[in-house]
């Protein structure tokens, strides 16, 4: 006749209880008996044959790790801490139902659903580029590094393991890289730590292992870097050898087009993608009475209900050069094509590092246009019109009287600024008049200002 199950219960589980345990297996006809902790912990299922460490839930014994007499402490005590969090993650799991599904749940599951969700309750107020960046970070990153684990094996050990790791491959990519790659580091650990936070609301993790609190993110300093003087005029130097060769029909390594596009960028100070390459010639009013591109979403721009975009002010030279811009058959609707037909030129940053190399100047990216902008523009307008010119401030495209009234006003302080900086480029001698002299603001809403 079996003898009945044994449940002895001891102080602390260590290696003389586990060499006692093996001293007094079952026999056979005989059940196997457990050993408990005192405390609620782990304890030992003694069997015919082995002696396992595991912990009782739910009416049944989970099984941790086998044991041997011939363990030594360290590892009988690494298997009773293993224990011990077998215990802690039960005890979750019963307390949230949703954690059974997040032990199974690869990173790659994690991101379908999240970006399901994430288009489907935020996707209207990001733009398509936007979600592009997003997706691009888990294509290049997040997948290739993480995708294969489970949640809940992506530890705090592991955010950083991937944190350190993030800068190397970006640099192995793309040496010229900004900061190194640890901005885009930043930029992916955001992406981790939301997906991980959609699943913290879930339930299907117990904690978020990717926040900031527990990575720290890696220090960025604003971009402030702008040309000098010295540095516009050799810029200046450059695109008027380039525009010479192309009117002479020598070969450049830059299209009339970039050239263009370059020149236009520097006078407006506009985001050279979104507020520029991208645009529709639909969007231009060059020959209005206050010359301007229309943007009908900006940067930051969440569907506000003051509406969204704003107005790029053009002078007199960028009105010129988007008029003059070769608009191959195919592209007749673009402000700034391509070399493919339909398609707007995608970037300025190789063309931009190809006229730095040209004038001997260090590689600085080409947000350096706008904020050389926004430096030397400081005395020759207004502060309030300059950071109208830069959209920091101002109303939505949707504004009428906003336009009707300090449209004319926006127009001379855009076409003063372009003027210095064609000075500063060497393009005409610079207006010592324009350099002293400020644009006031009109209208009741500067009035006293």
């Amino acid at each position: 006749m079996s003898r009945q199950t044994a449940r002895p219960r001891v102080p602390r589980i260590n290696l003389d209880i586990i060499r006692r345990a093996y001293r007094s297996l079952p026999r056979k006809g005989e059940s196997d008996f457990y050993i408990l902790e005192k405390a609620n912990g782990p304890c030992l299922r003694v069997r015919r044959t082995v002696v396992q460490i595991g912990v009782r839930s739910g009416g049944r014994f989970h099984i941790s790790a086998g044991l041997s007499p011939d363990m030594t402490l360290e590892e009988v005590e690494d298997a009773r801490e293993e224990a011990r969090r077998l215990l802690r993650r039960l005890e979750d799991e019963q307390s949230l139902p949703g954690l059974t599904r997040g032990r199974s749940m690869t990173l790659l599951k994690l991101y379908e659903e999240f970006m399901a969700d994430f288009r489907e309750t935020r996707g209207a107020s990001r733009s398509p580029r936007t979600l592009e960046s997003y997706e691009a970070l888990w294509r290049v990153h997040l997948l290739p590094m993480l995708g294969h684990l489970r949640i809940a094996e992506i530890t705090t050990d592991v955010v950083r393991r991937f944190k350190r790791e993030i800068p190397d491959r970006v640099f192995e990519r793309r040496p010229e890289a900004k900061g190194g790659g640890r901005p885009v580091a930043n930029r992916a650990l955001q992406q981790l730590e939301a997906a991980l936070g959609f699943a913290y609301r879930m339930d299907w993790i117990p904690r978020n292992t990717a926040s900031a609190r527990f990575v720290p993110r890696y220090e960025e300093s604003r971009a402030e870097d702008f040309l000098d003087l010295q540095g516009y005029a050799a810029v200046g130097q450059v695109l008027r050898d380039l525009e010479a060769r192309l009117a002479c029909g020598q070969a450049s390594p830059l299209s009339l087009r970039t050239l263009f596009a370059l020149r236009v960028a520097i006078y407006t100070g506009v985001r050279h993608r979104s507020e520029l390459l991208w645009t529709l010639l639909e969007w231009c009013h060059l020959d209005d009475s206050v010359p301007r591109i229309g943007i009908p979403r900006v940067k930051g721009d969440r569907q506000a209900k003051r509406g969204g975009g704003r107005w790029i002010f053009l002078g007199h030279e960028a009105v010129r050069l988007l008029k003059a811009m070769p608009r191959p058959a195919g592209s007749e609707h673009l402000t700034v094509p391509g070399d493919k037909a339909g398609q707007p030129l995608f970037r300025l940053n190789e063309a931009w590092r190809a006229v730095l190399r040209a004038a001997g100047l260090p590689q600085v990216p080409v947000k350096v246009l706008r904020h050389g902008f926004s430096t030397h523009s400081v005395g020759i307008i207004a502060p309030e019109h300059r950071a109208q010119l830069l959209g920091h401030q101002g109303r939505s495209m949707t504004d009428t009287v906003y336009l009707h009234r300090h449209g004319p006003d926006l127009s001379r302080a855009a076409a003063l600024v372009e003027n210095h900086l064609r000075g500063l480029l060497g393009d005409r001698q610079a207006a010592g008049a324009a350099s002293s002299r400020l644009t006031t603001p009109s209208g009741p809403e500067w009035a006293g200002g």
